[in-house]
Formats: structure tokens, sequence, C-alpha cells
């Protein structure tokens, strides 16, 4: 099966403990979309590379790492991002979310060092900052 996208490949879609990004988000096309808007972000970034810290969770991962009851990493739709290279985690979300409707974009968080995305199924943006961002004052 060929990647999801020019620049985003099934390994950095699989759960952090090895199980791959499941059929069903496949079929239903949502991983595309998800990787259009990684793509899209990429792009608006010059092009420079962008880790994915995380991508789809297993249930029992996202409670492993204390995610959110109702995560999107859960239902395949959530990236966390790393920003590239030249770019603070701020400057990064700020570019992200001064773009977020042009890409999609229905979930945007900002933590100290990555950037989370989503394209939860809703017409709002839901945009935060974790506690450890605003305390240490990014």
């Amino acid at each position: 099966m060929r990647e999801p996208s020019k620049h985003l490949s099934w390994k950095e879609l699989e759960c952090n403990n090895g199980v791959a990004y499941p059929h069903r988000f496949i079929y239903d096309g949502r991983v595309f979309e998800l990787a259009q808007v990684f793509e899209d972000i990429r792009h608006l970034c010059g092009d420079k590379p962008i880790t994915v810290i995380s991508a789809y969770r297993t249930p029992e991962w996202n409670k492993r790492v204390g995610g959110a009851r109702l995560s999107q990493h859960v239902q395949g739709r959530a990236l966390d991002l790393k920003p590239p290279k030249g770019f603070t985690v701020l400057e990064f979300f700020r570019l992200i979310k001064a773009n977020y409707k042009d890409f999609g974009i229905h979930g945007i968080g900002l933590y100290p060092t990555f950037v989370h995305i989503d394209i939860r199924p809703t017409n709002n943006l839901a945009a935060w900052s974790s506690k450890m961002a605003k305390e240490s004052k990014l």
C-alpha cells in the first residue's frame, strides 16, 4: 500500500506501542485528510521536515500517556508535531493557528515541545494551551 502522503509514512502514524494505524480509518478516508493537513503545514513552513511525536493511539496507550478520554488520537484524527528547524513551538503554533481554516484543522493545542493538531468532525475550532506551556511562558 502506498504511503498516506509524500512526507508522512504509515510508521509515523502507528501508535507509539507499535500498533498499526487502523484499517477502518484508512477506508473511511480520514487518514488521507489528516495526511493532507500535514503536507499543508509542512509546505507552510517552507517544506522543512516536521517530526510526528504522536499520531494514532490505542485506548490503552492513550490512557497510559494521560490523553484526554475522548482523544482525537484514538479516532485517528490527530498529530502531535515537533516544529521544524528554525521555528520555536510558539511560532509554529501561531503559524498553524493563523491558517487553520484553510487546512481544515478543528483542534489545535500548544504544549512546551510540540503542537497538537486534529481534524475532529466539527465546524468550530477547539484551541488550548497546556498548563505547562502557560507556566513556561510559551
